[in-house]
C-alpha cells in the first residue's frame, strides 16, 4: 500500500491561474471605465459651476407636464449625478475584482496588503454609491449640492477633487503592479514544483 503524501500548504490552496486571467481582464475595463467616469465628472463639475453656480441643487427631469425637453442646466445637473454614480459603481467592480484575486491567491500577502491600504477609501466610496441608489427622487427633486468640488447628498458628501483621482490611480498602479509581482513568483513555484515532480 503506498502512503499518500500530505498536501502542502501550496497544494491545499492552489491558485485558480485561469479564473484570475479572466478576474483581472474584468478589472482592467472596471479600471478603465473609472478612468474614463473621471475625466466625465470633470467637465460635469466644470459645466455645472458654469451654468448653475455655486452651491446651485442638483435637480434631475422629473416628467412632468411641460418638462419634455430638459434645459441646459437640468441637464448639467442630471450628468452630474449619473456620472459620479457610475464612477462609484466602477470602483466598487474594481474591489470586487481584487477581493476574488485575494480568495484565488490566499498565500499572496501583498493583495491583502494592497486591500487593506486603501480600505477606508474604498469603503467610503461604496458607501456613497449605495446612498444614492436608495435617495427616494419621489420626495424632493433635489439630488445634491455642489460646492466647489465637494459634492453632498442628504447629509453625505464626497470629494470629487483631484486628489480622490490620484488616490484612485495609486491604487489602479499599484494594483497591477502587485499583479505583475504575483505573476512572476507563480513562474518561480511551478518551475521548482516541476523540477521536484518532473513529468514522467
Amino acid at each position: 500500500m503506498v502512503e499518500k503524501t500530505p498536501l502542502s500548504a501550496y497544494d491545499r490552496k492552489k491558485p485558480k491561474p485561469m479564473e484570475a486571467d479572466a478576474v483581472v481582464l474584468m478589472m482592467n475595463k472596471a479600471m478603465d471605465v473609472a478612468r474614463l467616469q473621471f475625466k466625465r465628472v470633470k467637465k460635469d463639475l466644470d459645466n455645472f459651476k458654469q451654468i448653475s453656480g455655486e452651491g446651485a441643487s442638483v435637480a434631475v427631469f422629473d416628467g412632468s407636464s411641460g418638462a419634455e425637453n430638459m434645459s441646459a442646466s437640468r441637464e448639467a445637473r442630471t450628468a452630474l449625478f449619473a456620472d459620479i454614480h457610475f464612477l462609484l459603481i466602477s470602483l466598487h467592480e474594481t474591489e470586487q475584482h481584487l477581493s476574488r484575486l485575494k480568495k484565488l491567491f490566499p498565500l499572496e500577502t501583498d493583495l491583502s496588503n494592497l486591500h487593506n491600504r486603501y480600505r477606508s477609501v474604498m469603503r467610503k466610496c461604496a458607501e456613497f454609491k449605495t446612498h444614492m441608489e436608495h435617495v427616494d427622487g419621489k420626495e424632493s427633486g433635489d439630488l445634491g449640492n455642489l460646492v466647489d468640488t465637494l459634492y453632498t447628498l442628504r447629509g453625505k458628501g464626497i470629494d470629487l477633487g483631484p486628489d480622490f483621482e490620484k488616490k484612485m490611480e495609486a491604487l489602479f498602479c499599484d494594483l497591477m503592479s502587485v499583479w505583475s509581482h504575483i505573476l512572476e513568483r507563480q513562474k518561480r513555484i511551478r518551475e521548482l514544483m516541476g523540477r521536484e515532480h518532473p513529468a514522467s
